[in-house]
């Protein structure tokens, strides 16, 4: 089955960068972005793929760039990762041309959505003794309640970004409390994330921005948090067209 078979030209393409080597670095680098199939040549082993943008600026990706593509075909959500081969102007469309490095795969994406919120939670950092009993019980200690104040800013199924005055280095692990409300109930959640990537807030150097990857979420969290992610953007959709 080719390229041609599934991706047609206008397809929505998600595509985020594949940085090799240090996961913590990838980490503060991955921002997908979106876009769409210009074309796929049929007499070429290549796609061409609209130049995103972010808000009202271009994304330029150069030649010799990688990145992981998920297109939302008619049968699926199909991904493979690419490299920049060219770029140019084709009818006053800027287009980046990519030779694909793998075969096509249909995913289950889900994890990956994605919503802007803004959630309350608290927060603990694992000492060292209770860090080695969740990562080999995945239990947390019941008498350490996370107390320090952090609003969640971006939040999927994989891990969210949130801000905080409090200074949490890079790698470790942290107790994370919130309550998200899903079809009017609110339910409280206790998680750990691994935090990725941290980053003083533009404009207040005080506060801290983290990235954080949800470890050993149980399947029903994940579920959940999913869900909440469809029911507000469906409520957002709705309060934009009055319905």
């Amino acid at each position: 089955m080719t390229f041609q078979d599934i991706i047609r030209p206008g397809v929505r393409t998600d595509i985020e960068p594949v940085i090799p080597g240090d996961e913590v670095d990838e980490a503060k680098e991955k921002k997908t972005y979106i876009t769409r199939v210009y074309d796929i040549p049929e007499d070429d082993d290549v796609v061409e793929l609209v130049m995103p943008m972010d808000g009202t600026r271009l994304i330029v990706l150069d030649p010799g760039s990688r990145f992981r593509l998920f297109f939302y075909a008619a049968k699926g959500i199909y991904a493979c990762e690419a490299e920049v081969v060219d770029r140019g102007n084709i009818d006053g469309v800027a287009v980046a041309v990519l030779e694909p490095l793998t075969d096509l795969e249909k995913v289950q994406r889900r994890e990956f959505f994605r919503y802007n919120t803004v959630v309350g939670m608290t927060a603990r950092m694992l000492d060292d003794r209770q860090e080695a009993l969740y990562l080999e019980k995945h239990t947390l200690d019941a008498l350490s309640v996370p107390d320090e104040k952090c609003v969640i800013v971006d939040l999927s199924g994989g891990g969210m970004r949130f801000i905080s005055s409090r200074k949490f280095p890079k790698g470790c692990l942290i107790h994370a409390r919130f309550v998200l409300n899903i079809q009017g109930n609110g339910r409280c959640y206790d998680t750990v994330l691994r935090i990725l990537y941290t980053d003083p807030v533009l404009g207040n150097p005080k506060n801290m921005e983290y990235r954080g990857q949800f470890l050993f979420l149980e399947g029903g969290d994940r579920e959940d948090i999913i869900r909440y992610i469809f029911e507000e953007q469906r409520k957002e959709r709705q309060r934009k067209t009055g319905n």
